[in-house]
């Protein structure tokens, strides 16, 4: 499992799987009813704040699907301490 962390890394991953199914951009945005556009913007992180729902849509066009983990990277304050001997 790739973890994702910023819309240019997501568009990355999904653009790998549709190359890797064979499939076009139009034929991702027809499956999850979306528009190409959608799609092209979507592959090249142009879209941060895109609806959720929407790129659920072209994930499952692509037969992927996302998991929630946690962040392992310690909070600013918690590495200020280890970094200042605290």
């Amino acid at each position: 499992m790739s973890t994702v962390r910023n819309p240019h890394e997501l568009g990355a991953q999904l653009r790998a799987a549709r190359r890797a199914a064979g499939l076009t951009q139009a034929q991702v945005a027809t499956s999850a009813n979306v528009s190409r556009a959608f799609v092209i913007d979507l592959e090249q992180g142009k879209r941060p704040g895109a609806e959720l729902s929407r790129v659920l849509a072209v994930a499952r066009a692509l037969h992927r699907s996302f998991a929630l983990v946690e962040d392992a990277r310690p909070s600013f304050d918690a590495a200020l301490d280890d970094f200042l001997g605290s």
